[in-house]
């Protein structure tokens, strides 16, 4: 960049020093003039050097495949992402120029074990990149922390909430909220006919962490119960969405934030706020999620008041939305593979006779079709860009390439996930992939729905949970059938993925109390 800027320093103190001399003059229309004239000679000047240096060989991803003009602009990423289909981009792009590619300006994408390994691995992960410096709200948060050490300390307090004696505490209200789901799956049905799970599952997994978190203080009525008519669920993904498309122009970020109308999409954030303030106003009513970060033990760490409201909107988008999003994507695959649903059920009615009572339901960790389920439908149904990793000072090397300082790496997460090198028949919904002799088996593959590394998801545990407790729940107390005009493959194509996966297509079905043989 150094060649830039040697570049436009003449141009500028010229101009500042020309108007200087006009303004003494008191000439101002040749000031005005002068000033035109400078503005279009340095915006030519961006618009012909920049592009020209960024496909030169002077710029340090000279050698990197990848179309012109992604090497020149973040316009067209920012475009895909403003779409959704980032992650179908990508893969293409991989398609073409092969397991490493130039996808920005400053940017690579890597399609490898190795890459994962380098850039997410625990000993040698990078930082998060600047893409993370979208922080809005006052205090300091998990999710934008982005060095390691930072990352680590905050990390220590939410571990808390998910070590294995916590998770087990939630299990009665996860229950309780799977029950709700029941009676709002069957009296939708009876009052419409049908119900739409693109929009009920995400309302139970918003009132679900409502309950395990935030002891049913964030919000009242429950979003099943209400209908969410202040969008809740909506503004959650459309806060994701502007922020995923603000990453690629991340200069702008605060800015953009200023721009009249923009204020209204973010309403989320005041969401957050007041549930942050109705918990500490009111307290916790079981040892629920976030009372673990009080912790009393002055040998344990805790966190700020203040930075509550941050955490909380972290904990409502990335444990909530991912819950919703994955609970449609799974009850979806069962619904177009009749042979997995079947087999999930039989195993269950092996597991329990008739509906499970609630003690029994934590006896799902070793079952392993459900399991398996779960798994392969996490697989395909987080079609997650990457996750934007920052190169250090000191350069590195990435599957055996070099990379310069201050560039920014990632794996493309639903590339590699359907990456026929990686997963045989990719594209083919096969829970058998994850079974092992019978057992379920996570590590023949590496899913990277949770990310991997000291930057995963420290909640994945409790998804899982939840996610048994669901399915193992509705699919021995109801019988689903998808309603006349079901078609898998519009369904399918219909989903989007800005940092949380969305749906452009309803999935209605219609439920009825299981008729057991």
């Amino acid at each position: 960049m150094g060649l830039l800027t040697g570049g436009a320093a003449p141009l500028t103190t010229s101009f500042l020093a020309a108007s200087a001399l006009a303004a003494w003059k008191g000439d101002l229309t040749n000031l005005s003039k002068l000033a035109s004239y400078s503005a279009a000679t340095v915006s030519g000047m961006f618009l012909v050097v920049l592009p020209a240096y960024r496909l030169s060989p002077f710029h340090g991803l000279y050698e990197y495949p990848g179309p012109l003009l992604h090497k020149i602009s973040e316009l067209p990423m920012l475009y895909y992402t403003l779409r959704g289909i980032t992650h179908l981009k990508v893969r293409e792009l991989h398609d073409k120029y092969g397991r490493t590619v130039q996808t920005g300006p400053n940017s690579v994408s890597f399609l490898s074990p190795a890459s994962i390994s380098t850039i997410y691995g625990s000993a040698t992960a990078l930082d998060k990149a600047s893409a993370y410096d979208i922080q809005h709200m006052d205090g300091a948060g998990l999710f934008f922390m982005k060095d390691k050490a930072t990352h680590a300390r905050r990390r220590r307090i939410w571990n808390r909430s998910f070590s294995d004696n916590a998770i087990a505490g939630y299990h009665d209200e996860v229950v309780q909220c799977v029950e709700h789901l029941i009676r709002c799956l069957l009296k939708r049905t009876a009052d419409n006919g049908k119900v739409d799970l693109v929009k009920l599952l995400p309302q139970y997994s918003f009132d679900s962490l409502n309950s395990v978190f935030f002891s049913g203080h964030a919000f009242s009525p429950s979003l099943m119960d209400s209908d969410d008519p202040k969008r809740i669920v909506a503004q959650a993904a459309e806060f994701f969405a502007i922020s995923e498309s603000l990453t690629h122009i991340e200069p702008l970020f605060h800015m953009t934030m200023k721009i009249p109308g923009i204020g209204a999409l973010l309403e989320f954030e005041k969401i957050s706020i007041r549930s942050a303030e109705s918990w500490l106003r009111n307290g916790p009513s079981f040892a629920d999620g976030i009372s673990h970060w009080f912790d009393t033990d002055p040998s344990q760490p805790k966190l700020e008041a203040a930075d509550l409201p941050i955490e909380a909107e972290t904990l409502l988008i990335g444990g909530a939305d991912t819950i919703g999003g994955v609970s449609v994507s799974v009850v979806f695959q069962l619904l177009a593979n009749p042979k997995w649903l079947a087999a999930l059920r039989k195993e269950l009615d092996e597991q329990f006779e008739g509906p499970p009572a609630g003690h029994q339901l934590r006896d799902l960790d070793d079952l392993p079709i459900i399991n398996a389920v779960l798994q392969e439908s996490l697989r395909l149904g987080a079609p997650l860009p990457g996750l934007p990793r920052l190169v250090p000072e000191s350069g590195t090397v990435i599957d055996g390439n070099f990379l310069p300082a201050g560039t920014f790496v990632s794996v493309p997460i639903g590339a590699y996930h359907v990456d026929e090198e990686y997963f045989p028949d990719p594209h083919v919904f096969d829970p058998s992939r994850w079974i092992d002799e019978g057992r379920f088996a996570p590590s023949k593959h590496l899913l990277l729905a949770f990310s991997a590394g000291p930057f995963n998801c420290v909640g994945q545990k409790l998804v899982f949970m939840q996610l048994r407790i669901m399915l193992a729940m509705v699919l021995t107390q109801l019988d689903i059938t998808p309603t006349a005009g079901f078609d898998a493959a519009k369904f399918w194509a219909g989903v989007r993925n800005r940092r949380t996966t969305t749906f452009t297509e309803p999935l209605w079905v219609k439920v009825t109390p299981r008729a057991r043989k």
